[in-house]
Parts: C-alpha cells; sequence; structure tokens
C-alpha cells in the first residue's frame, strides 16, 4: 500500500471521534439533544462543541505554536446558526505559518440535509459529505466520497438515537480502492467496519467506545470541570487504544463574556507541550 493511503487510513481510525465534545448531552430536552447531536455528528475538525442557543454567528481565530512562540498554522473558523443552535453553516480554513492554504471545510444546509466539501491540498483529495436526516431532523445516516490521484475512499455511517433524542450508536462501513496512473482501479479493494458506543453520565458525554473490524478498541473518556459561576472552564480527556497507549488532552476556557459563554481558550495533548492551540471566539446574536 503507498504511503500516502496508510497515513489517511490511520488518520481516518483517529477522526471518528471528536476529542472536545462538551456539548454532546443526554439531558431531558429531546430538542436540544438533537440540536447538540446534529452539530456533533458534523465532525467538523478541531471544533470545540459548545452550546450555542441564541447565538447568529461565531468566528473563531486558532493560532498553534511551538514552545518558542513560533506560529505554526492559524486556523479561520466561521459558524451560523439558527435560534436553537443548530449549525447552518460552517467555513473552516487552515494555513501554514506562511499564511499558505493547507485545507478546508465548508458545511452547508441543503434540500435533503447538510453537505460538507472538504479540500486537503496537502495530501491532494477532495471529499463530500451528505447528512441525511429523518422526519424528526435528526441526522441519521452520512455518505463521504474522498478522491484523490490514487485511490477512492467512500464511508457510509448510521446514527441510532434513544427516545430522548440522545445519540447512542455510530456504525460504519467503509471501502477503498487503490488506482493507477489511468485511474483505473488496481489491486483488491480493501473493506472496514467501526462500531461505536456512546455513554452519558450527569447528563454530559462521559466515554466513547469503539470496535473495528480488524478487532482492534479504543475508548475516548471525558470529564469536565466548572468554575465558581458553574462555567464549564475545562475538558479532560483521554485516548485509549486497549492493549496499548493511553494519549491525555485539556482544553481550558479562559474568558466568558456577560452571557457566560467562552471567548477565548488553550489546548493542549500530554507530552505536547511544545505545540499549545490558542482559540479566541468572536460571537453575534440574535
Amino acid at each position: 500500500m503507498q504511503k500516502n493511503i496508510f497515513r489517511f487510513l490511520t488518520a481516518s481510525c483517529l477522526s471518528f471521534i471528536s476529542i472536545n465534545a462538551m456539548a454532546l448531552t443526554c439531558s431531558d430536552n429531546p430538542e436540544q439533544n438533537k440540536v447538540e447531536a446534529n452539530n456533533y455528528i458534523f465532525k467538523i475538525l478541531d471544533f470545540i462543541d459548545s452550546t450555542a442557543k441564541g447565538i447568529k454567528q461565531e468566528v473563531r481565530t486558532s493560532t498553534i505554536t511551538s514552545d518558542t512562540g513560533t506560529i505554526r498554522s492559524i486556523v479561520k473558523h466561521s459558524l451560523n446558526y439558527d435560534p436553537n443552535g443548530l449549525i447552518t453553516e460552517s467555513h473552516y480554513d487552515l494555513y501554514s505559518g506562511d499564511n499558505e492554504k493547507l485545507y478546508s471545510e465548508h458545511l452547508q444546509k441543503n434540500e435533503s440535509g447538510w453537505q460538507n466539501v472538504i479540500e486537503d491540498i496537502e495530501d491532494e483529495t477532495r471529499s463530500t459529505t451528505q447528512f441525511k436526516i429523518d422526519t424528526q431532523g435528526r441526522v441519521i445516516a452520512s455518505e463521504q466520497i474522498k478522491q484523490a490521484p490514487d485511490f477512492t475512499f467512500i464511508e457510509n455511517d448510521s446514527y441510532q438515537f434513544d427516545n430522548n433524542n440522545c445519540l447512542i450508536n455510530k456504525n460504519v462501513q467503509w471501502q477503498l480502492k487503490e488506482l493507477d496512473a489511468n485511474g483505473q482501479v488496481v489491486g483488491t479493494e480493501q473493506k472496514g467496519a467501526s462500531i461505536y458506543a456512546f455513554g452519558y453520565q450527569n447528563r454530559h458525554l462521559a466515554k466513547v467506545s469503539a470496535q473495528y473490524s480488524n478487532k482492534t478498541k479504543n475508548e475516548s473518556d471525558f470529564s469536565y470541570q466548572y468554575d465558581d459561576k458553574n462555567r464549564l472552564n475545562a475538558i479532560q480527556s483521554t485516548y485509549s487504544i486497549v492493549g496499548k497507549n493511553t494519549t491525555h488532552y485539556m482544553t481550558e476556557f479562559l474568558t466568558f463574556n456577560e452571557k457566560n459563554d467562552w471567548l477565548s481558550a488553550t489546548q493542549s495533548k500530554q507530552n505536547r507541550k511544545t505545540k499549545q492551540t490558542n482559540i479566541v471566539r468572536q460571537i453575534t446574536y440574535y
């Protein structure tokens, strides 16, 4: 298998779970549960999910720096919401420290649900994901088609909810076809599957367990800290490959506005102190 295909498959296994999932709740409000589950399912790259009811638009600027203060990359991200906090459109652009565009996502609502168009300039791939909704407005399925010069990747996901609109399961089926220089399929088509289970504690997402068709398993665990004003000010998360290693992540919310919505945050990964992400958020309300 070519190196870029292997790198893509490895990255895909990690991208199915958002490390920052504070808005995915299982409360006694089915409508809010549906909104937050849909926003989570969209799995926008590096997005810190946060309850957005009443927010019309927000713009986030994320700066990834080294320990010397050198800017490694910059993210510019704008989001539009409906009055209930459901994402209606999202623009995400990643630039290098030299202001070279590396990656982009554009999510928008359409007639059948939502569509996300992703362009990875570095890997020379382009993909489109179509999200389908049921009669209640819940995202129940999605299909991603990713095209590259040397492969085509297709992923079909389905989502299950409980009676309170809490997301409880996700099923993934994928296939990958290698292509030659003429765009013809070569070699053996590869296929795989995975199952995700979502567990909640005190109304917040506490654990995501995943099992893959190659018999590997992993878990993501989440814990939450609040300040003396009952504002969420930190998310601790761990990503564990069963029988192997565990990685710890920390997201801290530093400043808030008069509505107690966060305005700045930092993200870091254990044993990666040389890399830190600083996020600044501008909010417009209805």
